[in-house]
């Protein structure tokens, strides 16, 4: 069973000190620094990038507000734009102050805000640094701060952990689409997606392109059909309108370099998408036409899920076959 990961942004003028110092507490606690900031504008940037990714802020007491340099150290800037700004656009999120300042200099700083108090309520959003107790307690008000929302975006991403670390290897747009319609799976709001399935062949048009570069298949990917065909028949026979016939062009060594269940899923993918990536004069399942008269996902999700496994597949294939000198020899040959 999955243990949960917590995804923190943290913000600190020291930062980069203080990530080589305690990252590794962090995760062996089961929280992940997804992302840092050395002031109040890269903390608004990284929180407007990935908001949907993050479960609490880390914020230090004294840090700037922007790049520019202020020369003392008792400088709050950051953290009073962040209560200006940021708890609000961002309130959702929990943000949790840890700073090595004393209790007694951060109450005389805010001693006219009363608001303060319950923004940053001493050992449940406030702890110190340099104190082994404060930290573990740090850890868990960050647990049980997401915990308490479950949201869809922190219950998918612990989910499907494994998954995702996959889409994430392959690219960003890999990632985004399967996070998102795992999400929309998840809220019910799938049906709402446009030209979901033309996205989905997409990457595997990439996918089969990083075959052909480090050549764990030969140079057909201008032909996704006839790749699909490859991996299931173990050869690649296009067709020749002068022979009227199909012409043996390249064929593969050995055993299947992928396993004929998922090639033959991987044919039905191919078989689905297929209207995405033609005119509409060539249509022929008009799958997309269907999609968003029924509106049914039954049949998005099977092209979901068959994508996520063909880039599993792809993923650890390649991994066991980075020499492509070696791959061009051993895997497949010219017929």
């Amino acid at each position: 069973m999955n243990t949960n990961v917590y995804n923190v942004v943290w913000a600190d003028d020291d930062i980069d000190a203080l990530i080589v110092r305690y990252e590794k507490r962090f995760t062996n606690n089961g929280i992940h620094i997804i992302d840092r900031a050395h002031n109040g504008e890269e903390l608004e940037q990284c929180l407007g990038e990935k908001k949907n990714m993050v479960d609490a802020v880390i914020v230090d007491a004294n840090f700037n507000e922007s790049e520019t340099d202020i020369d003392d150290e008792r400088d709050t800037s950051g953290l009073s734009f962040t209560r200006s700004h940021l708890l609000k656009q961002y309130s959702s999120i929990p943000f949790i102050l840890f700073t090595q300042r004393s209790d007694e200099m951060i109450a005389e700083k805010y001693r006219n805000i009363p608001k303060f108090k319950s923004e940053f309520p001493r050992h449940e959003r406030w702890f110190k640094k340099n104190d082994e107790d404060e930290l573990i307690e740090m850890f868990e008000a960050i647990k049980k701060e997401a915990d308490i929302r479950k949201s869809t975006s922190f219950i998918i991403r612990n989910r499907y952990q494994k998954e995702l670390s996959y889409a994430d290897v392959l690219g960003e747009d890999s990632y985004k689409y399967i996070f998102e319609v795992l999400c929309r799976d998840w809220d019910n709001t799938l049906g709402e997606m446009r030209e979901p399935f033309a996205t989905a062949r997409k990457i595997i048009e990439q996918i089969f392109g990083q075959c052909e570069t480090v050549k764990l298949i030969p140079p057909i990917s201008d032909n996704t059909n006839g790749t699909g065909d490859y991996f299931l028949y173990k050869a690649y026979s296009p067709w020749d309108e002068q022979t009227r016939r199909r012409i043996p062009q390249y064929e593969m060594k050995g055993d299947d370099l992928m396993p004929k269940p998922l090639a033959q899923s991987l044919v039905y993918f191919l078989d689905m998408t297929q209207d995405g990536a033609h005119r509409k004069k060539k249509l022929t399942l008009k799958v997309d036409e269907y999609f968003n008269k029924t509106k049914d996902v039954l049949l998005l999700r099977s092209v979901l899920f068959i994508l996520i496994d063909i880039i599993k597949w792809f993923i650890e294939t390649w991994k066991c076959h980075l020499d492509p000198d070696v791959n061009e020899i051993e895997l497949w040959e010219k017929v």
